[in-house]
């Protein structure tokens, strides 16, 4: 991380810690009781297949706790990062309209400012989803069995190759994109149908790579999936003894960690965008 975008991180961060660790706080509430909806609906099937209705009271009241905080969560996200954005956007524009910076330049950093308080609303409460989904499915797997964990985690090494490449691949389309985003204002302002056309032709050229980039990422990782999920399906049905209940289980926590494995390219992709901002704000 370049040395402009962790001052401009650390500044957000300091004059707002308390309400940004706050929602960091609510989030990782709702991860930890996320986790138990696998193992408390186990528990009901295995409950319910034994005519026990008492079963069902972990899983029903794990379940509304989870909605509870999610709905105090999301209102009070909203409320703190657009008191935050507006802060940093009027600061933004008033600095650098004292360092001369243009007219077309001006708006376009106006723009991405709000991508450096995504970075603190969207991209850290993903980097937490993503590890908690991740340790916290595979702690519960390897309770169920070693050699599930152990095919789950033979995934790390396909989940780090394809996203090598695509890290290296994003960084230089973003910088293009973002090139091209800070000429927006200049090009409008002539009102010439050709250069505006090309401006949006170019705009357009370089998401359409950065979602193709993307996709073809995903793609190449789900071949790994689907080996790693057969291996899975034999050993829970036809190897180990378990309940009904625990298969659902099993299959729900290995489900959870690929989703969390599946958020790794959205999280290269923001990481070079704020890579390119941070340089340029």
């Amino acid at each position: 991380m370049s040395t402009t975008l962790k001052s401009s991180l650390n500044q957000i961060f300091s004059r707002h810690r308390w309400s940004i660790l706050l929602t960091y706080g609510l989030t990782l509430l709702e991860n930890f009781l996320e986790l138990t909806h696998p193992l408390t609906i186990g528990i009901a099937i295995n409950g319910l297949l034994a005519q026990s209705y008492t079963s069902l009271i972990p899983f029903a009241a794990a379940w509304l706790i989870h909605a509870l905080t999610g709905v105090f969560r999301q209102s009070y996200d909203t409320r703190a990062f657009t008191r935050i954005y507006t802060y940093l956007a009027v600061t933004t524009v008033l600095e650098q309209t004292k360092q001369g910076v243009s007219l077309s330049q001006l708006a376009a950093r106006s723009s991405l400012s709000r991508e450096l308080i995504d970075f603190f609303e969207r991209d850290v409460p993903e980097i937490i989803n993503a590890l908690f989904g991740f340790t916290g499915a595979l702690i519960m797997l390897l309770l169920y069995d070693f050699q599930i964990s152990f095919y789950c985690l033979l995934l790390l090494l396909p989940l780090y190759a394809v996203n090598y490449v695509y890290f290296y691949k994003t960084r230089s389309l973003h910088q293009k994109l973002n090139d091209q985003l800070e000429c927006e204002v200049d090009t409008l302002s002539q009102q010439r149908s050709d250069l505006i056309q090309c401006h949006y032709h170019l705009l357009a050229k370089w998401r359409i790579k950065l979602s193709d980039a993307e996709a073809l990422t995903w793609g190449l990782f789900e071949v790994f999936i689907v080996a790693a999920f057969t291996a899975i399906l034999i050993r829970t049905v036809t190897v180990l003894e378990v309940k009904t209940g625990d298969i659902y289980a099993i299959i729900s926590y290995a489900w959870n960690y690929r989703q969390s494995l599946d958020r790794v390219p959205f999280l290269v992709q923001q990481f070079n965008r704020l890579q390119d901002i941070g340089s340029r704000m």
